[in-house]
């Protein structure tokens, strides 16, 4: 049997491996009862919470269409210089003081995302911030900011938010995925790596943030480098965010059904709703979306 026929063959098996060591640090919320969808709620008339230095920041300092490895098409972030910039400890201040659970529900939807943006990237700042002048290696990957003595970077205290000390764990498993039942917010968090999907170059905001979540996914599927990509017109390479959050989607069968909303290819859209097609998870570059010097 040929090596590909053998690579093939195992492959379904090793995903389910896969699966299974992620599901040890990612909680189950599809059983939750009671999550919120954003269509329960009116959009409110005007953003209560003032977002504008988050999103000049962003403006500022997030360019596109960067390359990371065999990454195309990435949002790069200038961290060297946004961790000069006083106006971002500013914006991790108002969060900081903020009472999100007093604002309407779209706009904890779009503040909790924020947060968890502007936490991620405040961990790589930080780190910056400690390393100018010393002898401390350049950082590749967020993932290198875990360590055994403080654990995982997604469980150590990322900063407070609303008067409370959180980690990024906290914000995604618990305030987002834990409370809402919106698959698409898979799109708009980003954990400061290349095969996330891409930083927005805006703050997100609760007179738009539909609209924002679900324009997040549409361009998130047009990378086929990191979102979606038909191979050989019958192989499907997809994220494999959606192979370590399928139950988020529904599992298989909910992410045929839901995804193609997000899809602009009838020939790919077709043909993942019919199930025509075998399933291939694209490799996770979890190198620094970093803007190069």
């Amino acid at each position: 049997m040929a090596l590909k026929q053998l690579a093939d063959l195992f492959q379904p098996v090793y995903y389910r491996l896969e699966k299974s060591v992620a599901a040890k640090s990612i909680p189950a919320v599809h059983e939750i009862p009671n999550r919120k969808k954003l269509s329960d709620f009116e959009v409110p008339s005007e953003n209560t919470f003032d977002h504008s230095t988050w999103d000049s920041l962003l403006k500022k300092y997030v360019s596109t269409c960067g390359t990371i490895g065999i990454v195309q098409d990435v949002n790069l972030v200038d961290y060297e210089n946004l961790s000069k910039d006083t106006n971002f400890d500013d914006y991790l201040k108002h969060l900081a003081e903020a009472n999100p659970s007093a604002l309407p529900e779209p706009e904890q939807m779009a503040f909790w995302i924020n947060s968890y943006n502007a936490l991620c990237i405040s961990l790589l700042v930080n780190y910056l911030r400690k390393s100018e002048n010393s002898e401390k290696p350049k950082l590749a990957s967020i993932n290198n900011l875990s360590s055994p003595e403080k654990g995982p970077v997604w469980n150590q205290f990322a900063g407070v938010v609303g008067g409370k000390k959180v980690s990024l764990n906290d914000i995604e498993h618990k305030e987002l995925r834990g409370t809402w039942d919106e698959p698409a917010v898979h799109g708009s968090i980003v954990c400061a790596s290349a095969s996330c999907p891409n930083l927005r170059p805006e703050a997100f905001c609760g007179t738009m943030v539909r609209e924002q979540m679900d324009d997040q996914m549409r361009q998130w599927m047009k990378n086929t480098s990191k979102g979606l990509m038909l191979n050989n017109n019958k192989q499907l390479l997809l994220s494999r965010i959606f192979l370590w959050f399928g139950d988020d989607f529904g599992g298989w069968k909910g992410i045929r059904e839901w995804l193609p909303q997000y899809i602009e290819d009838e020939s790919i859209k077709n043909k993942l709703v019919k199930n025509n097609l075998s399933v291939r998870y694209f490799d996770y570059s979890w190198d620094m979306n970093r803007k190069s010097d």
